[in-house]
């Protein structure tokens, strides 16, 4: 099947901490103008979709709030009018607004970034303590590392995992690499998932997530791109590019 929407991942794809990837806006605005459908593919939990959209528009990527999908809003239906405690940003708590919060007897627990290097021992026993309790445990994504300017960084994935090997009970996980993700995004762009294009830059989350969904994938050698990992992973995508910027051009080889 051709390709009629691409999914960009944005952290690592389009940019890298405030600095726009080189060419990315006119990669994405060459996209635009061969009539693919858009759509942002983040796992981000450090910010709202609002603020998202800002900093795009401030690097001149023609990306639009409703162009943006993230983990919150899956988190959001899942939970329901059920009661959660959030472990998430302040920043972020705009996308879970209407949500019941219960932070003694909850019957969701979230986990998304909170800042720093992550989750202290006391948080995690917390979770944990919710969890045994019978809490179901969201996780916002699972993803293992992540590339910030000063180089990578431990993420969301080692503390949800600590938790699961704490309580003997698997997370659910909302963002990246987990199908309902990706498929959700492909309803909303009115499109079959082996219609859809993933351009990301972890070979895991984007890549091997992407593919167990039924979507085509581009794997970028920017952001958390490593290639020692690539290879040990065993996953290999249809296309490999050097950045975003290759892409327009790499579509005729699909």
């Amino acid at each position: 099947m051709p390709v009629k929407a691409v999914l960009l991942d944005l952290d690592g794809v389009l940019y890298v901490g405030d600095k726009a990837i080189a060419d990315a806006a006119w990669a994405v605005e060459q996209l635009h103008k061969r009539g693919f459908k858009l759509a942002g593919c983040t796992n981000t939990t450090t910010q709202p979709r609002r603020a998202i959209a800002e900093k795009l528009a401030a690097l001149d990527i023609p990306l639009s709030v409703e162009d943006i999908d993230t983990p919150a809003a899956l988190a959001v239906s899942r939970i329901g009018t059920h009661t959660a405690r959030l472990f998430v940003r302040d920043s972020l708590r705009e996308d879970f607004s209407g949500i019941r919060e219960d932070k003694k007897h909850p019957e969701f627990v979230v986990m998304g970034d909170i800042g720093g290097e992550g989750y202290p021992p006391e948080l995690l026993r917390e979770i944990f303590v919710h969890v045994m309790d019978g809490a179901i445990l969201l996780a916002l994504h699972k993803n293992r590392f992540w590339q910030k300017t000063d180089g990578l960084h431990l993420d969301l994935g080692v503390f949800v995992t600590a938790a699961e090997y704490a309580s003997d009970k698997q997370a659910e996980i909302l963002g990246k690499p987990s199908a309902d993700f990706f498929h959700g995004i492909c309803r909303r762009l009115g499109v079959a998932p082996g219609e859809a294009l993933m351009v990301g830059d972890d070979v895991e989350s984007d890549i091997g997530g992407a593919q167990q969904a039924g979507l085509k994938t581009a794997l970028v050698k920017t952001g958390k791109y490593r290639k020692e990992f690539v290879h040990k992973s065993g996953i290999r995508a249809n296309l490999v590019l050097p950045s975003i910027a290759d892409l327009p051009d790499a579509l005729v080889l699909l």
